[in-house]
């Protein structure tokens, strides 16, 4: 049996109610909708070292949280994760990267870390203390296919 809608406007029922496959087109301009908000849910990333990264993908926007360790060297260019298909970054081809400025867990404003992210890798290149650095606010659109 379909289902029976009734429409609101700013809170307040407009009207009547009808089957929705009594709209002509609905179903699949629905379904398209619905491509557009697909969601992997958060995946634990496979990371060289001891840090921890999780990613997902909504949509077509990948964000990425956790944290970063202090085991990895301070100054040299460390993969720290290879970016899966699926979730690699639309970088302009010219540009070829982008740059990430993080704050270290100690809060103290001249301690971060520089993480580089690539078209398949994200790669840390600079660290100046001790301790490890939080992913959060790490984001990138893709054009990659939905991983499946």
């Amino acid at each position: 049996m379909a289902d029976i809608v009734q429409l609101a406007e700013n809170g307040v029922l407009k009207y009547l109610k009808t089957h929705t496959k009594a709209v002509e087109g609905l179903d699949a301009e629905l379904a398209k909708k619905s491509d557009l908000i697909k969601d992997t849910g958060w995946i634990k990333a496979a990371v060289v070292g001891d840090s921890i990264i999780y990613y997902r993908r909504i949509g077509n926007m990948v964000y990425v949280s956790g944290q970063g360790n202090k085991s990895l060297p301070k100054v040299s260019e460390t993969l720290m994760w290879a970016i899966p298909l699926g979730f690699r970054p639309d970088l302009p081809a010219a540009q070829g990267e982008a740059f990430y400025e993080l704050s270290n867990r100690d809060s103290t404003p001249t301690n971060l870390t520089i993480i580089r992210i690539r078209l398949d890798a994200m790669h840390m290149i600079y660290r100046n203390n001790d301790n490890g650095c939080g992913f959060d606010g790490i984001s990138w659109p893709t054009a990659d296919p939905f991983p499946t």
